[in-house]
């Protein structure tokens, strides 16, 4: 058989193939549901890139179920090959990395660390001596800012390996195999709140600095920009509250939505305030297809964005009678096809975001929390999406490698006083304990103190499945007593059971920081209250005080021996903790696209900022 005809052959049998397909694909789609504001070949072409997406999702099922099954030899893998790759970085000389030829050597010697260990090393690579913290193997992609929760930002190197771990797990790990079965993909629209990009100047060497969640959506976007409801854009919105103005502009217009994707819930929570706040401004834009004058975006942005628009009368009247009603319940009248929303679970202490988030949903559609995640890795996915209460996340085998610290009552050790034997692998935990998570992670961090508090729900084959519980470094140390975040927040929620009034938001502060006319006796808690409702009385205040003291041991001391005077409650006007995430964006390098509300504050200015806005 000659060339030509060999050619001719294939030609034709691609094209009998392709006819085949193309029906085939056409009726998935149809059977599946999809925008009818996507052309064809915008759909055909999201298809196919969403069943490649099914094929590298159950590749990575099949490898995670491989893993889990033996857990501890996956994680012994992965930390010698993190061992072999930095050994001969300066961090690792240092740390006499070449030393250890086994796990159980380095198990016993090499010490826990935390970013003091490793910043140093770090500011050595960020100027250009790559070789100081990462191996000949590894390439930097970029060092992400870390949201700064429990103190400054800190630069989380991140490689390729890091990258590409953190990608595959959130777009094709074993939480998209668990939502695959659960709710099966569609081509229909998204509302995605994404915040605004924070600009971080590069590094002396000229390395990039941004959030580890731009690695992440990078690769998302590719795939998915048709599927958002708020088209892409040129230009960068200016702040927060303009972005949520456009998300909600675009999401509202669509009234056949299938879910709305948050990073964290309080992202959400900003979202839906802002369309109770600007209702009638969204009305008015759907209405007429242009923005409002008044919104402050650059004129070409302005352009761009009307261009998108235009006029719906008759979904701007829909939206106008179903925002007369009422909050309560208003996403299925207003959305009625979305299935879901996510929005990461960040502990305990957050557990009124997810209360006021009900109200608004209803009994039926479910908040998904799909990872464990941090700058410095992922580290479990949500496998058990319709189970109730907090989200229990299996942890994954060849993420990080993984040791835990037993949390003894309600103890946070110093790093000074912890042994390198006192950490645990994950077949020694137990069911219902809690501990502090320290991790080896694929970007040179070694024994890392991450400063997750988690309690042990259970297994899944052998790997440990855990509930996130709060950050370790959020602790309140006014005179030695070392109040963790948790404790407080159980107090606070007993005594919130008692108010006529519904908790919004908190944080909490030592008086030390406040107003410098105090003197040592004075020394005490700061707690500033955000309360829907009337505010409280005095002794409905101090009940707040009463019930740490029943319920925290060492507090009551403190409180009877007069070392710790009783608590100071402020009560903050509605709205206080929204413009206080605006003004920590506009004056600090937190990236609203990582927020966390602080539950401690550990600065002065921040502190002082809650005091000049205390309600009248």
């Amino acid at each position: 058989m000659d060339l030509c005809a060999l050619c001719c052959i294939l030609l034709w049998g691609f094209v009998a193939a392709l006819s085949t397909a193309l029906p085939l694909a056409l009726l998935d789609i149809q059977r599946r549901g999809y925008s009818k504001a996507l052309t064809w070949t915008q759909l055909l072409k999201l298809y196919v890139l969403l069943k490649l997406g099914d094929i590298k999702t159950y590749r990575l099922h099949r490898k995670f179920e491989r893993d889990v099954r033996q857990f501890e030899k996956a994680q012994s893998e992965f930390l010698l090959e993190r061992i072999r790759r930095c050994k001969n970085t300066a961090f690792g000389r240092d740390y006499h990395l070449p030393s250890y030829k086994t796990v159980d050597e380095f198990r016993r010697s090499f010490p826990v660390c935390d970013f003091s260990n490793v910043e140093e090393y770090i500011n050595r690579m960020a100027n250009g001596e790559k070789n100081a913290f990462l191996g000949d193997e590894d390439e930097l992609v970029l060092f992400s800012a870390s949201s700064g929760t429990t103190g400054k930002n800190k630069l989380i190197p991140v490689t390729v390996e890091g990258a590409k771990s953190l990608q595959d797990q959130v777009l094709f790990g074993a939480y998209q195999w668990a939502l695959r079965e659960r709710f099966p993909w569609d081509l229909t629209r998204i509302l995605t709140v994404k915040n605004s990009p924070l600009v971080h100047k590069p590094t002396k060497a000229g390395h990039k600095v941004g959030v580890v969640s731009s690695v992440i959506y990078s690769k998302l976007n590719e795939m998915t920009t048709l599927l958002t409801t708020t088209p892409p854009l040129s230009l960068p919105m200016k702040n927060e509250s303009v972005c949520n103005y456009i998300h909600a502009l675009f999401g509202l217009r669509d009234k056949h939505i299938s879910m709305i994707r948050n990073g964290y819930i309080f992202q959400f929570l900003t979202l839906i305030r802002g369309i109770k706040m600007n209702q009638k401004s969204l009305v008015e834009d759907i209405r007429r297809g242009q923005i409002k004058e008044d919104l402050d975006i650059d004129e070409k942005l302005r352009s761009e964005i009307n261009a998108h628009l235009s006029p719906m009368p008759e979904r701007a009247a829909e939206l106008e009678k179903e925002f007369a009603k009422g909050f309560d319940g208003l996403i299925p009248r207003v959305w009625p096809k979305v299935t879901r929303i996510s929005g990461i679970w960040s502990g305990n202490t957050n557990a009124m975001y997810y209360k006021e988030a009900r109200a608004m949903l209803g009994p039926n559609i479910p908040i998904f929390s799909f990872s464990l995640m941090a700058s410095e890795g992922f580290l479990g996915a949500n496998l058990e999406l319709t189970r109730p209460g907090p989200p229990r996340y299996t942890l994954i085998p060849d993420a990080v490698y993984y040791e835990f610290l037993p949390i003894v009552g309600d103890h946070i050790p110093e790093l000074a006083d912890i042994r390198p034997q006192d950490l645990l692998l994950g077949h020694q935990l137990e069911v219902g304990k809690e501990y502090e998570m320290f991790i080896t992670n694929p970007s040179g961090l070694f024994r890392y103190r991450l400063g997750d508090v988690v309690r042990v729900a259970g297994f899944y084959q052998q790997a440990p499945q855990v509930e996130f519980l709060y950050r370790s470094g959020q602790l309140l140390n006014v005179c030695g007593e070392k109040m963790i975040e948790d404790v407080f927040f159980r107090a606070l929620e007993d005594a919130a059971k008692r108010w006529p009034s519904t908790l919004k938001d908190y944080t909490v502060a030592s008086s030390q920081l406040g107003p410098a006319d105090q003197d040592e006796l004075s020394r005490r808690y700061l707690l500033f209250l955000e309360l829907e409702g009337e505010p409280l009385t005095a002794e409905q205040v101090v009940l707040v005080d009463r019930t740490l003291q029943e319920q925290c041991e060492e507090y009551r001391v403190f409180r009877s021996t007069g070392r710790l005077g009783e608590m100071a409650v402020y009560q903050m006007p509605v709205g206080t903790f929204a413009r206080f995430q605006d003004h920590l964006v506009k004056t600090t390098t937190v990236s609203a696209a990582q927020f966390k509300m602080p539950r401690v504050l550990k600065s002065a200015d921040r502190v002082q900022w809650f005091m000049e806005n205390v309600r009248a």
